[in-house]
């Protein structure tokens, strides 16, 4: 392939794909096309095909790269995404050619060399490599190749919808003229421009254009350029290793913590850069900004010791993001090699709360720098479930999502970068307490905040509904999380899985699905207990259970006695919940409904065993919740208090 530049002339598949091999590097994301750009590309197709024009068609650019002593192989730096969609639809037609026509296409577009030792024409990265080629572009499917990355889901969704167009383009008869008319199309009027410079400065170029020029790239992806530019102009190879190398790390581990969207990858970024360059809550939002501006070429270039530093410092900040990796695989994933058993509990509690936007800097700065000290790590990162319950989670206890986030974000960065026991404390300007470590003062500083935000008093109302309201605790963000932790209090000794509570309908078995269900069904006897004060006692949280799914569905709309008798009576069957705060509730139910024994079951019956049982459950929930998220064992919890009730006694 002669080199080219941008704009010199478009070249079809046909052109492109003559005796050259294509690699998507390691460093490269998996494939990202969803179904709504696959259908775009073959509609692009059709349209060509229906115009009858014969003339080159602008489809997109492919930048590649040529390794060194590589003659006829090409690295893929751009286009990856439309290059491969392209591959799958050539694989599809291959299965309407036959005899020479379809080896000779094969050859050309897809696999090259001796039978027993051939090689795809398109190599993906190591985590789709083998999925692709043992799977999507192969009339031989393997059985034994699972879909393990969402990168593979969508792979076999883009090939999924290119057969279903290929039958619905060709009908039933599969006329050879239409076959010829698609072929035709795809490998003669789809025009590319394609840029493939040496690896040399022209690639550091290659690299800022790319960011530069419009297109939609992820904030993630054009930190990744940028650093690989740098690699370049500072001459440093080794760096640009570094960069493939860890690039390839980082993307593997947030495949495994399943965060592989765009929004995902700039969440990644933002906490990143909030721990690593001290930033705010503002620059932060501007993760590839910022890192530009930090990691300053120019005052790099020409000087030999600036130089040097420079790439010690890209590589560090190389390595803090692939350590940052590693515990998103660790807490989103589950990926535990390695790691303390101590660890593992909290970990899982973590995960199971789903809401980590304020305290994610805080888990980073963490792991990386406590690592290697799990029981100190351990206690630490229970601290900060506990200010995430408390604050985040807790309904009704901050008018915001965010509201102290940018606090939190500064006590990362803070602790992260050593930046002692004065600068952690600085704006409690607090001397009356013995802080010797920075940990005791990260605590300290934690349990301030979490007691500030969010008071006992407070805390213990917001479980309680407020009798002129119209909160239902069905729609509380928290609620399964809070009934999860509630069993696992019941059985100390069984471990409780989050994944079922994490679990939505559409996803979970019947078998393996917890939902939260009204003990007194929100549709029960709802023409005659609808008054507001029958409403009251279906929304408050009492009347809240988890049960699993295949039970609830067989008496989901059950009088609220024949739902706990029910449930009650069953304890011997292998169909009753084996949920202990199931039984405790039908304990505290049986007891409600013999103390209206006798009475006519009326409209009030209903509602007073709801009453009844609604204050002996909200009373148990207060109490274990009231423990269970307590800074009381956590250094200078009482010191808080006094100071908090001081200064609000002072305000």
């Amino acid at each position: 392939m002669e080199h080219l530049n941008f704009g010199t002339q478009l070249l079809t598949l046909c052109e492109i794909f003559n005796e050259q091999f294509f690699v998507i590097p390691d460093y490269q994301r998996g494939y990202a096309w969803e179904k709504k750009q696959v259908e775009e590309l073959l509609n692009d197709i059709k349209h060509l095909m229906d115009d009858g024009v014969d003339l080159k068609h602008y489809t997109g650019t492919i930048v590649l790269s040529q390794p060194d002593n590589t003659s006829n192989e090409y690295h893929v730096v751009d286009g990856q995404q439309r290059l491969t969609t392209l591959s799958v639809v050539l694989h599809v037609l291959s299965t309407y050619l036959s005899g020479d026509e379809k080896s000779n296409f094969i050859k050309k577009y897809l696999w090259r060399g001796e039978i027993g030792s051939e090689q795809a024409v398109l190599t993906l990265n190591k985590d789709t490599r083998k999925y692709f080629e043992n799977v999507i572009i192969t009339e031989h499917e393997s059985s034994t190749e699972l879909a393990t990355l969402e990168a593979h889901n969508r792979l076999l969704e883009c090939k999924q919808v290119t057969k279903k167009w290929f039958i619905t383009e060709l009908g039933d008869a599969s006329s050879l003229q239409r076959i010829k008319t698609i072929q035709n199309t795809i490998e003669n009027e789809l025009g590319f421009l394609v840029y493939a410079p040496k690896e040399d400065d022209e690639t550091g170029v290659m690299f800022e254009v790319i960011n530069n020029r419009g297109k939609g790239l992820s904030e993630l992806e054009k930190v990744k350029n940028y650093l690989i530019y740098c690699s370049v102009k500072l001459k440093a190879k080794t760096l640009r290793k570094k960069i493939d190398d860890g690039w390839s790390e980082i993307l593997f581990n947030l495949n495994a913590a399943k965060k592989i969207f765009t929004e995902d990858e700039a969440a990644f970024l933002r906490y990143c850069v909030t721990v690593y360059f001290s930033a705010s809550k503002n620059e932060g939002q501007y993760g590839y900004n910022l890192i530009k501006e930090r990691f300053n070429l120019d005052v790099a270039m020409h000087d030999a010791e600036k130089r040097n530093a420079m790439v010690q410092a890209l590589e560090a900040f190389v390595e803090f993001l692939k350590h940052a990796a590693l515990w998103y695989a660790r807490l989103y994933g589950r990926v535990h090699n390695g790691l303390s058993n101590e660890l593992l509990p909290v970990l899982d509690k973590l995960r199971g709360q789903e809401r980590h936007a304020s305290i994610m800097p805080l888990f980073l700065a963490l792991t990386i720098k406590q690592g290697q000290a799990p029981t100190e790590l351990a206690r630490l990162l229970n601290l900060v479930e506990i200010l995430n319950f408390r604050v985040y989670m807790a309904k009704g206890i901050t008018p915001r999502n965010d509201t102290g986030q940018a606090d939190l974000f500064a006590y990362a960065a803070q602790y992260y970068h050593n930046q002692g026991i004065d600068g952690l404390l600085k704006t409690l300007d607090d001397n009356e307490l013995d802080i010797s470590t920075e940990e005791q003062a990260l605590e300290y500083r934690l349990v301030y905040f979490t007691q500030r935000h969010s008071p006992e008093s407070k805390f213990k109302q917001s479980f309680v509904l407020e009798q002129d309201t119209y909160d239902d605790f069905y729609n509380w963000t928290g609620i399964r999380y809070f009934l999860m932790n509630y069993e696992a209090e019941l059985q100390p000794n069984r471990t409780i899985d989050i994944d079922k509570i994490l679990k939505m309908r559409a996803e979970g078995k019947s078998a393996d699905y917890y939902s939260v269900e009204h003990v007194w069904a929100s549709n029960n006897r709802s023409e005659d207990n609808n008054r507001p004060q029958d409403k009251f006692q279906k929304r408050r949280l009492g009347n809240f259970t988890l049960l699993e799914f295949r039970i609830n569905s067989k008496i989901s709309n059950a009088d609220i006695s024949e739902k706990i008798d029910t449930l009650y009576e069953a304890s011997s069957s292998p169909d009753v919940s084996h949920l202990v705060h199931v039984q405790k509730m039908c304990e505290d139910g049986r007891t409600a409904i013999k103390e209206l024994e006798g009475r006519r079951k009326g409209k009030d019956y209903y509602k007073d065993i709801s009453d009844l049982l609604n204050d002996k459950q909200e009373k148990r929930y207060i109490d274990f919740a009231t423990q269970r998220w307590s800074t009381e064992h956590y250094f200078g919890n009482n010191h808080v208090l006094a100071r908090l009730e001081a200064e609000t006694v002072s305000d």
